[in-house]
């Protein structure tokens, strides 16, 4: 039996379990600094439109845009089907500023970027709100709109993943508020990514999160053909080896 553990271990580092190191990110980043509520969003469409092409390079996508959850502030939910998000802010500020929300106070603060759509994620980023999205199936690639961010109160966002890598995102958009587009590829699927706002100290800011796309996790045939081929011949292995 200690024989046939080994050999078993040897096999699956032999297909290929994902690795903690030796992730190669790529990132995609546009920003409409000052855009009103609605758009057009130029500058951000683009670097979507380029993001969602090499993330189709890992599969189906997936948009969660929030339009279909009940409004409201409330944690841990479920955004879409094997997807769960955890919201850590410091309160719940009402329509507008925290939760799931259709009310806008304008492009200073969050708002909606799904087209025909109105409701969008908003938390507060001070002090350091964060939101985590956990994946059932792994995914290489992450999108999503932020809305409402300010160099003047925000100075950094932080994408934490599930392995302990961390990407810095610069604010970009200065004391006008707007939309920007972050996404990112990763050669190595990820588990969750969480989402964490730096603000300045001085004082609150209020953002959204909208439009998330992702890969659906969806295993390759070849992976799956291989690791069922490599069990069946263990399991003729161990009945032999047991007899």
């Amino acid at each position: 039996m200690k024989k046939f553990i080994i050999l078993l271990l040897m096999f699956f580092a032999m297909v290929g379990l994902p690795a903690i190191s030796g992730a190669a990110i790529t990132t995609f980043s546009g920003q409409d600094d000052g855009a009103p509520v609605g758009g057009p969003f130029p500058f951000s469409a683009a670097a979507q439109s380029s993001f969602e092409t090499a993330a189709a390079g890992y599969g189906p996508l997936n948009t969660i845009t929030f339009e279909s959850l009940p409004t409201g502030f409330y944690t841990p939910f479920i955004a879409a089907p094997g997807v769960t998000v955890t919201l850590n802010v410091p309160a719940n500020y009402g329509p507008g500023y925290s939760g799931i929300s259709n009310f806008t106070y304008g492009y200073l603060y969050g708002f909606n970027t799904t087209p025909g759509g109105s409701q969008w994620l908003g938390f507060p980023g001070y002090p350091q709100g964060s939101a985590t999205f956990s994946f059932v199936n792994p995914t290489n690639s992450f999108g999503m709109y932020l809305t409402g961010l300010q160099t003047y109160f925000t100075s950094t966002v932080t994408i934490s993943f599930w392995d302990g890598s961390v990407e810095f995102l610069s604010v970009p958009v200065n004391v006008s508020g707007g939309a920007q587009y972050y996404g990112f590829t990763d050669s190595i699927p990820t588990s969750r990514v969480t989402i964490t706002d730096v603000s300045q100290p001085y004082g609150w800011d209020y953002w959204g999160i909208d439009d998330v796309t992702y890969n659906r996790g969806v295993p390759e045939p070849c992976t799956m053909l291989l690791l069922g081929s490599g069990l069946v011949g263990f399991a003729a292995f161990r009945k032999k080896f047991r007899a």
